[in-house]
C-alpha cells in the first residue's frame, strides 16, 4: 500500500495526445511515476494499492502500465478520498473535473462534490473500500452513508464494484 497525498493516476484535461495535465500531482512527475510503476512490476507485486488524500474529490482508478493505452495491463488500484469539510456544503471540484472524466478511461468512479471519507477493510484475500459521504458537513449529527463500495481481490489488480 502506498499512502500518497496527491493524485497518482494520470488526469488528462482534454482529449488527444497533447492534452494538458495538472502539474501539482504525479502528472507533473511522469518519469518518477513511470519508475514507480516499473518497480511495482519488477517486484511482481500481486496488486499494489494507492490510497490518496488531499484531492477534494473521490476517484477510483485503475493504474495502467501505460495510461495512454487503455488496453495496457492494470498494475494497481488507486482510491482517492474526498474532502471532509473543504468548501462546506458547496460544490468543490465536480464542475471542474467532471468534463475530464470521459478522457480518462482508467477512472472507474468519480464524485466531485460530496464530502466524506474512505473506509478500507484490508484482509489477506481482498481489500474493500467503502466510499462514505455525509449529507451536510455543517449539520452536527447529519447522516453518513456508504454511497459505493469497491473490492480489489488478491491477484487481480483493479477495483470492481462490491
Amino acid at each position: 500500500m502506498l499512502a500518497n497525498q496527491v493524485l497518482f493516476s494520470e488526469l488528462a484535461h482534454e482529449p488527444g495526445p497533447n492534452s494538458r495535465y495538472w502539474q501539482d500531482a504525479w502528472d507533473g512527475y511522469p518519469v518518477a511515476r513511470r519508475r514507480l510503476i516499473d518497480d511495482m512490476l519488477a517486484a511482481r507485486l500481486r496488486n499494489p494499492f494507492v490510497i490518496t488524500g488531499d484531492w477534494h474529490s473521490t476517484f477510483v482508478n485503475d493504474v495502467h502500465v501505460d495510461f495512454v493505452d487503455p488496453a495496457s495491463p492494470v498494475v494497481a488500484t488507486e482510491i482517492v478520498a474526498p474532502a471532509v469539510t473543504s468548501n462546506g456544503d458547496g460544490p468543490v471540484y465536480g464542475p471542474y473535473f467532471g468534463p475530464m472524466i470521459e478522457f480518462n478511461p482508467h477512472i472507474r468512479y468519480f464524485e466531485g462534490d460530496r464530502k466524506g471519507y474512505v473506509r478500507c477493510a484490508v484482509g489477506r484475500d481482498r481489500l474493500q473500500a467503502d466510499l462514505r459521504y455525509v449529507e451536510r458537513v455543517g449539520a452536527p449529527g447529519a447522516p453518513i452513508e456508504t454511497f459505493a463500495s469497491f473490492v480489489v481481490e488478491d491477484g487481480h489488480p483493479g477495483a470492481v464494484p462490491a
